[in-house]
């Protein structure tokens, strides 16, 4: 049905641009060529190849030209040109599109079997959710090439996602607990420097995670830090990345104390604290095993 209704649009079309090529009124050539350029950007739009339009976009070149310079031979010629490359390159469309939808639903299928196939989880199994919901997105506004492009990338992918499969299992028995990570800031050159930065994560049973974050001491010679920050959510794993996404992210505590030289004084400058339900993934966030227990950086403590 959709080859039928393109190729009979096709033949309209033709029929439209071969028709107005006799008539040389300039009002009627415009309109010719505005057509002309809708279709070629319809069908770029579709996913056709560059390389068959090459031409067409060629001839619509020459025939504004000699409508600007009212070289109405050159018109002549080039508008049956034009309207022949448009009906090819349509009808190179047509042939191509209708061998297309068995193969997206076969590649789709693919993936789905996939899901079970491969056992996984977590984020292999959004991305396969995802991009099948961008083909049928796809399809539905009917841009059939661009449905196919995703879908055979989405097979081609299927081997990695296995893989992140793999070194998910590899490290979800050893996530869950809490890890502490430590740093103090230390000068050499300002002995009164003595900062202590702290992140305790904590991955909790049902995938629930609860995060601090604080920091407190003289962290430069005209700057005291007196902060902590807490997240809740919930997380999973890409792969070796532990995934989190935080609904609910509160500044418990956000005070500093600058040193003013020509007052000599240290004076506070509290800032605004709040606590916020998160819904547009703004705070999520995302740990690699390699950060989070293979460069030592963090304690496993719990």
């Amino acid at each position: 049905m959709l080859k039928i209704r393109a190729l009979a649009l096709s033949v309209a079309a033709v029929t439209a641009l071969t028709l107005l090529v006799g008539c040389g009124g300039g009002a009627a050539d415009t309109k010719t060529l505005e057509d002309a350029q809708a279709k070629i950007t319809a069908l770029e739009a579709k996913g056709l190849p560059p390389s068959e339009l090459s031409m067409a976009k060629v001839h619509l070149s020459t025939a504004k030209e000699a409508l600007e310079k009212r070289n109405n031979p050159q018109l002549k010629k080039a508008l049956p040109a034009l309207a022949g490359e448009l009906d090819k390159a349509q009808k190179y469309y047509d042939e191509q599109v209708s061998t297309l939808p068995p193969k997206i639903d076969a590649a789709k299928a693919t993936a789905v079997k996939a899901k079970d196939e491969y056992k996984l989880t977590g984020f292999q199994v959004k991305k396969i959710d995802s991009t099948v919901a961008v083909i049928d997105s796809l399809k539905k506004i009917d841009r059939p090439v661009q449905a196919n492009n995703v879908a055979q990338a989405l097979v081609a992918l299927l081997p990695s996602l296995r893989d992140d499969e793999a070194k998910a299992n590899s490290i979800r028995n050893k996530v869950p607990g809490q890890w502490l990570f430590k740093d103090q800031a230390k000068s050499v050159e300002h002995k009164e420097v003595n900062a202590i930065e702290q992140k305790l994560f904590t991955f909790g049973p049902g995938n629930k995670a609860y995060l601090v974050e604080s920091k407190k001491g003289q962290s430069g010679p005209f700057l005291k830090e007196d902060w902590e920050f807490r997240s809740w959510g919930t997380y999973d794993f890409m792969g070796d990345t532990v995934m989190l996404m935080i609904n609910r992210f509160q500044i418990f505590k956000q005070d500093f104390h600058r040193f003013y030289p020509a007052e000599k004084a240290w004076k506070l400058e509290r800032q605004p604290t709040y606590d916020s339900t998160i819904t547009d993934g703004s705070q999520d966030r995302s740990i690699s095993w390699y950060d989070l227990y293979e460069s030592k950086d963090f304690k496993k403590v719990k």
